[in-house]
Formats: C-alpha cells, structure tokens, sequence
C-alpha cells in the first residue's frame, strides 16, 4: 500500500520517484501563476505552518515545539524550502517557538512578526497591531482580529480563500470576533490544540468553515466535546497527527486540501 500510494503521488506530481534509503524526499507543489499553498506541518510537538507563494517567497507561522527541530530540518528540505523570508510567532510559549532560534541562524529571514514586544529578540522584529491589514504575498492580506493576552488571531485572505487563524480559545475573544463579518472562512485553525471546549456552537455558525486544523500538542488529546460538536456540523477535521502534512493549494478562484 505504501508503494501504491507514492506512485499515485508521483503520478500527481507531488512527490519525486523513490530515492534510496536515507535520502530526503522532495514534494513539488507545482506553483505557477498566481497559486500559493498553506501546509500544516506534522510535527509531533507544536506548530508550524507553511506559506508558499509561486514567485519562490517562503513564510513560516510558529516554529514548532521541543523535539521537533530534525522534524521541522525535514519536511523544510522536503518542500524545497531553501529560504525563509518571514516568521510569524502567534505565542512565545514553548509549543510554537522552541525552533526559532534554529530558523533564524539557518534561514535569516529578513522580518520576524510578533503580537507584543516581550517576545522581541535583538532582531528585525514586526509588531502587529489589532485592525492591521498586512500583504504578506501578492493578493495575500493579513488581517489582525485580536492580540489579547498571549495570543495572536488573524484571518489570511487569498482570492475566495479565506482562513481564520485562531490563537484564542476563550469567551471573552469569541464574542468580540461574533461582531465581525466572518462568514466567509473556508479553513478554521483551531486555538491551543484543540485542548478546550472551544469554539462554541454560536462561533462555529457564525464563521461557517468547511474545514478545521488540528495541530499536535505531545502527551495531549483534543477535548472530546468539541470533536463531537464538528462532527454535528459537519465539518471536516484534520488532525496533522492521524493524517500527515495538509496542504492547501490555491489560486484566487479556487482552492483544494490535500493531504500527504
């Protein structure tokens, strides 16, 4: 099944032929144009997501967590990533920065984003603001919903693709964000791992997404009422543990999420 599987990749174009044991194997997404592509990455501990835009300019949210740098080295090398223009940290606890230092001696990006100042380093460090509007690619907009405590929570909007990129998973935030037109998000990146309760029902039918992310916190599983309360809405999950990377591949018009 395994052979069957990357020869039906290969024949997508997503994966090289095999290559001999020990070797990393490369996945062309096949960017042209005005496409990009968003991959959650599977690591075991944290998170890391991956933005690709077809002129070559790379993009990472969160470094993963600890235990994770070989795994982070890897899928990099297997996405041709030989650069890294920008990093955007969401949180500075463990599970989303503990490869930063490593990304920032290997890659050197030339911005690192932050939501508040006590995660600055001795670096070119971005503050983003609440009600900002950044173009992180070209048509790529990133728009700040929230900065409230530790967290950031932003939505990506690229031609009919919009994701919500959740950082929050609280009350308080949720009913702030019920007043804002959210009613076209396609992906949901669900907050702290799924871990709480969060979002509720309310929130779920206001944003409406077709799709949630789940990333993976070692020794944790997601809340149970939660997983419940997607699956009676119908909702796809995607839990980067149990399915490997997820790739979202776009261009204005249209968008896919595929799965390796």
């Amino acid at each position: 099944m395994r052979w069957l599987l990357l020869f039906c990749l290969a024949l997508y174009g997503l994966v090289d032929p095999p290559v001999t044991e020990g070797a990393v194997r490369k996945i062309d997404l096949m960017l042209e144009g005005e496409e990009m592509a968003i991959v959650f990455l599977p690591l075991a501990n944290g998170e890391a997501t991956l933005l690709k835009h077809a002129s070559g300019k790379n993009v990472l949210i969160n470094t993963g967590g600890i235990g994770t740098e070989r795994q982070l080295k890897k899928w990099l090398d297997q996405f041709h990533v030989t650069e890294i223009d920008e990093v955007i940290v969401t949180n500075d606890e463990k599970e989303y920065v503990a490869n930063l230092d490593w990304v920032i001696d290997t890659f050197a990006p030339e911005k690192l984003i932050v939501c508040r100042l006590k995660m600055a380093l001795p670096y070119n460090c971005e503050v983003w603001k609440e009600g900002e509007v950044h173009e992180i690619f070209p048509h790529l907009r990133a728009e700040v919903l929230c900065t409230e405590g530790d967290d950031l929570t932003f939505s990506l909007q690229y031609g009919d693709l919009r994701l919500l990129y959740m950082g929050h998973a609280s009350e308080e935030v949720e009913k702030r964000l019920l007043a804002l037109p959210l009613n076209d998000v396609n992906i949901l990146k669900i907050a702290h791992f799924g871990l709480y309760d969060r979002p509720s029902t309310a929130f779920l039918k206001h944003v409406d997404p077709q799709v949630t992310i789940f990333f993976k916190k070692r020794d944790h599983v997601p809340n149970q009422r939660l997983l419940e309360r997607l699956y009676e809405s119908w909702i796809d999950i995607y839990q980067t543990e149990r399915v490997g990377s997820v790739v979202v591949k776009c261009d204005l018009d249209h968008y896919e999420v595929i799965t390796l």
